[in-house]
């Protein structure tokens, strides 16, 4: 069996994922970088995107994850972010409402643009989870 350590993601909801996995591969706001067994630890930004988890087993799994931060260990690491989804949960027609919603406000000049282009990004990264399922 492959190693594996404790990966925790928690957001304001709750614990989303409590569990063993031998690899996870998340987007920081440097760029995309995989977190293994026996890591050296630090603490890292998260940015909207989505994250792969390779199980022990060899199965995977993916869903998003919206910004937060990642304090990574050798044995155990813990996610805390804005918000998280497995593709399954995600409501593709509001996502996509969502999107219409940002582009919109994006255009009229009344809005936060800084706002609406998260808004954007996140409907986006929705979208594109559910439609990789």
């Amino acid at each position: 069996m492959a190693k594996t350590f404790r990966l925790k993601i928690i957001s304001p909801t709750g614990v989303f994922y409590d569990g063993d996995v031998e690899r996870i591969v998340v987007r920081g706001t440097e760029g995309e970088f995989a977190i293994l067994p026996d890591h050296i630890p630090f603490t890292t930004t998260l940015a909207l995107g989505t994250f792969n988890i390779l199980f022990g087993d060899g199965t995977k799994k993916y869903g998003t994850l919206l910004g937060g931060i990642a304090t990574i260990g050798s044995k155990e690491s813990i996610i805390l972010t804005d918000a998280a989804e497995w593709p399954e949960d995600i409501d593709i027609e509001r996502a996509k409402e969502a999107k219409e919603r940002a582009l919109q406000h994006l255009k009229d000049s009344k809005f936060d643009a800084a706002r609406a282009e998260i808004a954007l990004q996140r409907a986006i990264i929705r979208i594109g989870a559910k439609e990789r399922k």
